[in-house]
């Protein structure tokens, strides 16, 4: 069990630093070959890893607590505070830049990548009253596989149907920027997860290698390059029901492959492995770090793929330096880490 753990760290690790790498110069300006790319599975991975080791068999008010504790709480204050402090800054009334964070949909937040945290929470509640209702029903594994499968071309049907759509409302139209917490991706996202569960057997067994990794790198390519589809779910896109999946799922293998073939190495292994166990922290705060780190390298006369590299390498380092800084401090731990589950004691 342990031996699992380290690896699914390591892929926790490599997928963050994917999305680090995704909110970069190097992604904004490929934005036809890198970024479909990376987000055709960057966000499927850590939905499947997280199903991966869920448990169903937890009342349900107990686990929403428990997860909107580690999910909710550091995104509400992050970006409360963020928000309050920059508007007065400004000079301007914050209650509508509250009013956004509580939203809580991509374009109501400052920080876009936190919009993964809320909807991560429902994602989760709703993977419960799915499972639950298969293990009520007793569905074998296929059976349950193609309900969520059917569940998925539910959700991709359903996409557009609330992302920028005119809303009137007496005199005033405005644009609907999703549902609140991205409610409406949620078939998709949970999918994802339900998978991770429903497989979790398989993925226990199945470590990977060197050859597995370069056939499923193999068999991504051949069908990015038929196919050349993506997904966004912060920006409701889902290209195609069946090569988008495929993409998904293959782009998820190979991160999982990859962190078995890095496990040859212990320095990378101890590096990705507390990579890993600091996505939730360095999700937070490195897109503001490195995009100041960008401009300010730049305006120092840096090459743009100088500054960006650079960039990225401080948006990690200080990231993580954040995350110990809130581990020392009780006051920071109170807000970005949950509180310690307390086991009852055997009889």
């Amino acid at each position: 069990m342990k031996h699992r753990w380290i690896q699914m760290d390591i892929a926790k690790g490599i997928g963050i630093l994917i999305i680090v790498y995704g909110h970069s110069w190097f992604v904004a300006t490929s934005l036809d070959l890198m970024y479909p790319i990376l987000a055709s599975f960057v966000l499927p991975l850590f939905f499947f890893l997280s199903g991966v080791f869920f448990k169903p068999e937890q009342p349900f008010v107990e686990m929403a607590v428990r997860k909107a504790d580690g999910l909710l709480k550091p995104f509400f204050f992050t970006m409360l505070l963020y928000v309050i402090v920059r508007d007065v800054l400004r000079w301007q009334p914050p209650l509508p830049d509250i009013g956004g964070v509580f939203y809580a949909s991509v374009d109501t937040i400052p920080w876009q990548a936190l919009w993964f945290l809320p909807h991560f929470w429902v994602a989760i509640l709703f993977s419960w009253l799915m499972l639950r209702l298969i293990q009520r029903l007793k569905l074998p594994l296929f059976a349950a596989c193609l309900l969520i499968g059917v569940q998925l071309l539910v959700g991709i049907w359903l996409l557009p149907w609330f992302w920028q759509v005119p809303v009137t409302v007496g005199e005033q139209t405005w644009t609907l920027p999703g549902l609140p917490f991205s409610l409406d991706v949620t078939l998709i996202s949970s999918t994802y997860f339900i998978y991770g569960y429903l497989l979790r057997d398989w993925l226990r067994r199945h470590e990977g290698s060197l050859l597995t990794l370069l056939i499923s790198l193999a068999l991504f390519a051949a069908v990015f390059i038929y196919s050349h589809g993506t997904m966004d779910l912060a920006q409701r896109r889902y290209d195609h029901w069946l090569w988008t999946s495929m993409l998904a799922v293959t782009g998820v293998y190979m991160c999982w492959a990859l962190a078995r073939v890095l496990m040859v190495s212990t320095v990378l292994t101890r590096a990705m492995t507390y990579i890993g166990q600091s996505t939730l922290i360095v999700l937070i705060f490195h897109g503001e770090i490195q995009h100041k780190t960008f401009n300010l390298m730049e305006r120092l006369g840096l090459h743009p793929f100088l500054a960006a590299c650079v960039g990225f390498v401080v948006a990690v380092t200080v990231s993580l330096l954040i995350g110990e800084v809130i581990k020392r401090v009780a006051f920071l731990r109170f807000f970005y880490f949950p509180f310690p589950v307390r086991k009852a004691p055997k009889a």
